[in-house]
C-alpha cells in the first residue's frame, strides 16, 4: 500500500505538471493549440478509413488527412479525458480509506464522505483502465493503419513532418521552465501529502 501512495503522489505531480504546461508550455502542449471545435472534430474523424483500394500499412490516407503537429482533434479530446480521469483518481485516492490505510488528506472530511470517495476511487479505477487501454490501441491504430509513428515524438518530443523532415528540439529555455514548474508541483504534493498527517484517522482493525 505504501508504494501505491508513492504512485499516487508521481502521478499528481505529473498530472499539475500538465495542467500548468498546458498554460505556459511549448507551442503545441497548450490546450488552445488541440481543442478544438466540434465541427473540426467532426470532420477529422471522417479521415480515419482507409481510401478505397488502400492497403494496411500504406501510406496513402483516405480524404488526404491533415497532418498536425501537435496533437490532431481526437488525439486532443484523448489527452483531456485521460487527464480529467487520473486527476479525479489521483485527487479521490487523497481523501480515501480501504480500512487499515488513510489517504494523507482524509482527516480533513468526516467518516461518511471517506467511504464516499473510497467508492468513487474503487469505480474509477475501470475508467482509468478503459482510457489507457483505448489510448494504447489509439496509437498502435496510427502506427499501423495511418503510418503516423506517435510513440517517437512521444518520447523525443518532435515529429515528422515530412519525410526526414522533424521539427526543432525544444530550446533550453523551455527545458529550464519545464523542470522549474514540476519541481514546484513536487513540492505541492509533498505538502498535501504531509501536512494534515495528524489528522488521519487511526484504524482499529489489524492488517494481518
Amino acid at each position: 500500500m505504501q508504494h501505491h501512495f508513492y504512485s499516487g503522489y508521481v502521478v499528481l505531480t505529473l498530472l499539475l505538471f500538465r495542467l500548468v504546461w498546458g498554460f505556459v508550455g511549448s507551442q503545441h502542449s497548450r490546450f488552445k493549440s488541440f481543442i478544438y471545435s466540434p465541427s473540426v472534430l467532426l470532420s477529422y474523424s471522417k479521415t480515419l478509413g482507409f481510401k478505397s483500394g488502400s492497403k494496411v500499412g500504406s501510406k496513402s490516407r483516405s480524404k488526404s488527412a491533415k497532418r498536425y503537429l501537435g496533437h490532431n482533434p481526437l488525439g486532443g479530446v484523448s489527452v483531456i479525458i485521460m487527464i480529467g480521469a487520473l486527476l479525479a483518481q489521483s485527487i479521490l485516492g487523497l481523501f480515501s480509506s480501504d480500512d487499515y490505510f488513510f489517504g494523507p488528506l482524509s482527516g480533513l472530511i468526516s467518516a461518511e464522505t471517506i467511504a464516499l470517495t473510497s467508492e468513487l476511487h474503487l469505480l474509477n479505477s475501470n475508467a482509468v483502465f478503459a482510457v489507457i487501454g483505448l489510448h494504447v490501441l489509439a496509437i498502435i491504430y496510427y502506427k499501423i493503419i495511418k503510418s503516423e509513428p506517435l510513440t517517437s515524438a512521444m518520447l523525443s518530443g518532435n515529429k515528422e513532418i515530412h519525410e526526414g523532415n522533424t521539427l526543432p528540439e525544444s530550446r533550453i529555455a523551455s527545458r529550464l521552465l519545464a523542470l522549474a514548474v514540476i519541481i514546484l508541483c513536487a513540492i505541492l504534493v509533498y505538502y498535501l501529502a504531509t501536512a494534515f498527517l495528524h489528522l488521519v484517522p487511526i484504524s482499529t482493525e489489524s492488517y494481518y
